[in-house]
């Protein structure tokens, strides 16, 4: 299955997560809270999983941030969702009480203990206090009109500013830190260029991490996550990870970081594709844990995932359908089922149709590294096709006995095999080249053809990398891509993503003979 290790349990029957079988008296302090933007509501769990309504939305929640102590939660409305003008909101988790304020603003994030945000003329920061009331920090230097907060921090905020595309090039901000009094001071070195995407801050609040993506187009960005201190200069860059996990996924060259957060002294991050532009199949989401310069793979099929004190984790499992996208929604995150898992190791589905959710500072503070998961399987022979189909075991076990060949170097078997074979395979078993790429392509996904099938299944049923056409790549496609090295055909066709097809001398074809007898044929030519 997509997601290693992450069966689910418990699912509740009804849409609305805040009445999932549970009540919401008795529940103790939350350690988490949740987005759901089709119910228009976020919604608050404990550490046992027992989840309560904390808000009613009437524009979906753009920056969702905890206070340092976990008593209160900001948020500001989406910008493109707020017809009657964007609101800062504070809700207390312990009353219940929900202060909200008219704002022209952007971006949101805990200075201290106040709700910190920028006013839209870039001139001053806005601090929302626990009674409601507001107050101006004028800025010692003014940013820019498109300035946002980017994350929240103990004694200053950072402030993403967009620099000038011709000075810096498509899509780059500068960051600055601003402290309580409005002093601005560069958060790196002065008009150093970083996209940015997502910040987030760290749980003792000295620390901030932001997910770029660098632009070459709208369906064309490369995702990547950076973290400084406040205080020091420069930041900390690492190259993506690029184990098996992330070749599989097919992902280096356009990706998102769909999945950003605090775990203890390391972060989580989720790589995936850009749903409104890319083949999505669960496979593609690809999740690792950082610390130290170090990736640890997490496994496959979340959107996000997060941990928590005492081994609690949540993630967003991605749906094996995502919704449609219109073409320009490319960053707009797939809707997935909340699973959560409590101390002692049970899982539950705690609300459907998340976009996003957040542990308290406290939680994601005593986080301690996790596991490693286990990369995906060694190279074998597939038991399904590329579209998922099981393989005719006469078929598949003529393969077994070619591919265990070709691995051993038995070139008499192999011809004894290839009496069928066109000259050229029959040419090629007699070298160690051509046993090296027998062996890569029998363990590739087969596909279906009249009397057999063929390796890769790509040579019998091509695939373009765009979701929601009629051959759009699936998991074992994509993953067979990446296994052969399959370049971006050459195509005259009306498919605006990639296409991907086999070169003639990288086909097989086995075919079932009389009696039902499976007989190697050599290169597949349709």
């Amino acid at each position: 299955m997509a997601l290693l290790g992450a069966a689910c349990e418990g699912r509740p029957s009804q849409d609305d997560a805040s009445k999932n079988g549970r009540s919401a008296a008795g529940h103790s302090d939350p350690v988490l809270a949740f987005v759901r933007p089709l119910a228009k509501e976020i919604v608050l769990a404990d550490a046992d999983g027992r989840t309560w309504r904390g808000a009613r939305l009437k524009a979906n929640a753009d920056d969702v941030r905890w206070s340092p102590d976990g008593s209160a939660l900001a948020w500001i409305d989406d910008e493109s969702d707020s017809r009657d003008g964007r609101r800062l909101h504070r809700l207390d988790v312990v009353t219940g009480r929900e202060e909200t304020t008219p704002c022209a603003c952007r971006g949101v994030g805990f200075l201290g203990e106040e709700v910190a945000t920028l006013s839209t003329g870039g001139d001053a920061l806005l601090l929302l206090r626990a009674d409601g009331q507001v107050r101006r920090a004028p800025l010692s230097a003014p940013v820019g009109a498109y300035a946002e907060v980017a994350a929240g921090g103990r004694d200053a905020v950072t402030v993403a500013d967009a620099l000038p595309e011709e000075e810096a090039g498509r899509g780059q901000s500068q960051l600055v830190s601003v402290d309580k009094s409005g002093k601005v001071l560069p958060f790196l070195p002065a008009r150093a260029p970083t996209s940015f995407v997502d910040g987030v801050q760290s749980p003792d609040g000295r620390r901030i991490a932001w997910s770029s993506a660098d632009s070459g187009g709208a369906c064309w960005n490369y995702g990547a996550a950076h973290w400084a201190t406040y205080g020091k200069k420069g930041r900390q860059n690492v190259k993506r990870p690029a184990d098996r996990a992330m070749t599989h996924a097919l992902l280096e060259e356009r990706a998102l970081v769909t999945g950003l957060a605090w775990a203890g002294e390391g972060l989580t991050m989720t790589f995936g594709p850009m749903v409104g532009c890319q083949a999505a199949p669960p496979e593609r989401f690809v999740s690792y844990y950082l610390r130290g310069g170090e990736w640890r793979f997490l496994g496959t099929g979340m959107r996000a995932v997060g941990y928590g004190a005492q081994g609690r984790r949540a993630r967003i499992l991605v749906p094996e359908r995502p919704q449609s996208h219109e073409p320009d929604d490319y960053m707009t995150p797939a809707l997935g089922d909340l699973q959560f898992t409590n101390r002692q190791g049970e899982r539950r589905v705690l609300g459907r149709g998340a976009s996003l959710f957040v542990f308290t500072p406290q939680e994601s503070g005593k986080a301690e590294a996790p596991t490693a998961a286990k990369q995906p399987r060694e190279m074998r022979v597939a038991n399904t096709t590329d579209r998922g189909e099981p393989v005719p075991a006469h078929l598949r076990n003529l393969a077994q006995r070619i591919r265990d060949a070709a691995q051993g170097g038995d070139v008499a078997r192999l011809e004894a095999l290839c009496g069928y074979c066109d000259d050229e395979t029959k040419a090629a078993v007699r070298t160690a080249e051509g046993r090296r790429a027998l062996v890569l392509l029998l363990s590739s996904h087969p596909g279906r053809t009249e009397n057999g099938i063929v390796f890769p299944g790509l040579a019998a049923h091509r695939c373009v990398d765009e979701p929601e056409r009629d051959i759009t790549c699936t998991a074992e496609q994509l993953s067979d891509i990446a296994l052969l090295d399959i370049p971006v055909a050459e195509s005259t066709d009306t498919y605006s993503g990639q296409i991907y097809e086999p070169e003639f001398e990288d086909r097989l074809h086995l075919r079932s003979g009389s009696g039902g007898k499976a007989l190697l044929a050599g290169r597949y030519a349709p």
